[in-house]
């Protein structure tokens, strides 16, 4: 079941006890404080995976970049989520909440949203750009803080 918080009323100390993905869409200094203080790892997925993407081909990449994505976080820590763009490639075909929710089985996991939202909807890109997509937050196990 989906949740959707608004930053205003939502405690840092209650966004690290949630337990569904979270994916941050408010910028708060004392939310980056308590996730650096609650010993999350701040982790970027663009420059490892694209290291580990070159030379393959897209019929390759769309059967590995699950695995290689897994390979690029830290196991079993918690995660604080940033540059991961590339993700939105239309050529590797992701569902992009349902590889979150993958990785935040094995790590609790907040995003920072670098999209916006729309009420039920997390908005990535601009229309009429390839990567532009819209996701139905109530389709996921999600908690999305705006």
């Amino acid at each position: 079941m989906s949740t959707i918080c608004n930053n205003r009323t939502l405690a840092a100390k209650e966004l690290l006890r949630l337990l569904s993905p979270v994916l941050l869409c408010a910028n708060r200094p004392d939310f980056d404080k308590a996730i650096a203080a609650a010993g999350y790892q701040t982790a970027g997925l663009n420059l490892p995976l694209a290291r580990s993407l070159v030379g393959l081909d897209v019929i390759d990449i769309q059967s590995n970049i699950s695995h290689k994505i897994r390979e690029a976080l830290p196991l079993s820590k918690p995660i604080c989520l940033t540059d991961y763009e590339m993700l939105f490639d239309p050529r590797y075909q992701l569902d992009i909440m349902r590889l979150f929710l993958d990785v935040s089985r094995r790590n609790k996991l907040i995003v920072k949203w670098c999209g916006a939202t729309d009420g039920d909807m997390l908005i990535y890109a601009e229309q009429g750009f390839e990567d532009y997509k819209r996701i139905r937050i109530s389709d996921y196990d999600i908690t999305v803080v705006t």
